[in-house]
């Protein structure tokens, strides 16, 4: 996982949980496949938190590639 500060954990316990529910190969796509809108492509991540909104898992960050703040939607699985 790539992450902003390595010594802290990005994870707010409850998003941490959600995240373990996650596939692991499911885990990597997902942080490798970021949308950056400076980039206008798909992008890896720089994780800086986790947090639960409602049933959904935020995962907000910098991109990778240019620095532009990004943010990912894990959505619940009720709403598959």
């Amino acid at each position: 996982m790539i992450r902003a500060n390595p010594s802290t954990d990005p994870f707010a316990p409850e998003a941490a949980r959600r995240w373990e529910r996650v596939p692991q190969w499911a885990q990597e796509k997902i942080l490798e496949n970021v949308y950056c809108g400076q980039c206008v492509a798909p992008v890896p991540i720089v994780l800086e938190t986790a947090e639960m909104e409602g049933e959904d898992l935020i995962l907000r960050g910098k991109c990778k590639t240019c620095g532009e703040t990004v943010c990912r939607v894990v959505e619940s699985e009720s709403q598959r």
